[in-house]
C-alpha cells in the first residue's frame, strides 16, 4: 500500500501541477488532495498493520481468548456439579415406590434447581463473555429486560400452572395412582408435572389438566374409603330376617379381609330407601384405599349365594298399574 501511494505521488500530471498551481501547493500536494484515495478512509494504514502484527496485540487476543474458555468451562462445571450432588440427594429416595409422594417430591425439587441452575448460569457466562469482548451490554440488558416483562405478561397462565403445580405436590393433596374426581370425569393419576397433571379415566382416556385449573378435586385415595353395597329386598319379605343374612354374610367376609379393614366390622345400615320395586338396604364398610371395587365385587356376591341358599328373592325392576273406575275396564278387542 505504502508502495502504491508512492508511485502516484511521483506520477503527478501536469493537470496536477496547475491545479496545484491554483490551490498555491505543489504537484505533489495537488495529488494528495484530488486523487480518490485521498476522500476515502483507509483502515489498513501503516499504523493499524504495525498494531495487528505487534507481539502485545496478539498477547492480548489469547488472554482474552483464553478468560472466555475459563468462563465458560466454570459455567459448565457449577451446572455438573450441582447436578451430581442433586443426584447425590435424591439417592436416598430411590429405595421407595415411584408413586411414594416423597420419592415425587424430592425429583421435582431436583428438576426445578437444576433448571434455575441452567437458566441463572448460562446468561451470565454469555454476559460476562460479551464484556470480555468490549461489547455494552448494558443496552442489550435493558432489551432483554422489557422483551422479558413483554413474556411474563403473555404468559401469566403458564406462570399460573407452574407454580398451581408445585404448590399442588407439597401441598400432598394429590399423587401418582390417587383414584381423583374432577367435576364429572373420574380416573388414575398417571403423572404430575410442574404444569400438567395425567388422569387416566376407567374408558381409557387420558385426561390432561393443567394445574392452574386444578381447584375443586375429589380424592379417594387419602386415608381411607366405604365400601357402599345396596341391596334392593321385596316389598313381601321379611326384612328383619333379610338384613340379618345380610349382616351375617358381611360378618363373614370381614373376618376373611381383617388386612384391609379400617374399622372393626361392617355395618348393616337396614331400610334407606322405598323404590317403585324395591324396599332398599345396604351395607357399609371402611377399607384401606384402592380396595373398595374388590370389595364390593366379593360382598355382592357372597349376598347373592346367601339369599339363594335361604329361598330369598331379589326383586327384578317392575310396576303394578292400578286402574280404577265404575265397573270393570272395557275390554280389548285383538286386532283382525
Amino acid at each position: 500500500m505504502l508502495r502504491r501511494l508512492q508511485q502516484a505521488q511521483n506520477a503527478a500530471t501536469p493537470q496536477d501541477a496547475a491545479v496545484g498551481d491554483t490551490l498555491g501547493v505543489d504537484g505533489a500536494g495537488a495529488d494528495s488532495l484530488v486523487t480518490p484515495e485521498s476522500f476515502l478512509p483507509n483502515p489498513f494504514n501503516a499504523d493499524t498493520v504495525d498494531q495487528l502484527l505487534s507481539a502485545d496485540a496478539w498477547l492480548d487476543a489469547g488472554q482474552t481468548a483464553l478468560r472466555i474458555a475459563i468462563i465458560l468451562v466454570l459455567a459448565w462445571l457449577l451446572i455438573r456439579l450441582f447436578d451430581r450432588a442433586t443426584r447425590k440427594w435424591t439417592q436416598q429416595f430411590d429405595a421407595l415406590p415411584l408413586i411414594h409422594p416423597r420419592r415425587q417430591r424430592a425429583f421435582l425439587v431436583k428438576s426445578l434447581l437444576l433448571s434455575t441452575v441452567r437458566y441463572v448460569v448460562w446468561p451470565l457466562a454469555v454476559i460476562t463473555v460479551l464484556g470480555q469482548l468490549n461489547i455494552d451490554v448494558a443496552a442489550l440488558v435493558a432489551t432483554a429486560g422489557i422483551a422479558g416483562i413483554a413474556i411474563g405478561f403473555g404468559a401469566q397462565s403458564l406462570v399460573k400452572d407452574v407454580i398451581s403445580g408445585v404448590l399442588l405436590l407439597f401441598d400432598d393433596s394429590i399423587h401418582v395412582g390417587d383414584l381423583v374426581r374432577l367435576g364429572q370425569d373420574e380416573g388414575i393419576v398417571e403423572y404430575i408435572g410442574v404444569r400438567i397433571i395425567k388422569v387416566r379415566r376407567f374408558n381409557g382416556e387420558l385426561l390432561m389438566i393443567p394445574a392452574g385449573e386444578l381447584r375443586t378435586f375429589g380424592n379417594r385415595s387419602i386415608d381411607f374409603t366405604r365400601v357402599i353395597v345396596n341391596v334392593g329386598l321385596s316389598y313381601g319379605d321379611d326384612h328383619e330376617r333379610v338384613m340379618a343374612v345380610m349382616e351375617r354374610v358381611a360378618l363373614a367376609w370381614a373376618e376373611e379381609h381383617r388386612d384391609i379393614l379400617k374399622e372393626e366390622n361392617p355395618i348393616v345400615q337396614g331400610i334407606t330407601d322405598f323404590a317403585e320395586s324395591s324396599v332398599n338396604a345396604r351395607v357399609v364398610v371402611m377399607v384401606v384405599p384402592g380396595e373398595q371395587w374388590e370389595a364390593e365385587r366379593q360382598l355382592r356376591r357372597a349376598i347373592k349365594t346367601a339369599f339363594d341358599e335361604e329361598g330369598i328373592e331379589i326383586p327384578f325392576p317392575q310396576r303394578t298399574v292400578h286402574v280404577r273406575g265404575p265397573g270393570n275396564p272395557p275390554a280389548i278387542e285383538p286386532e283382525a
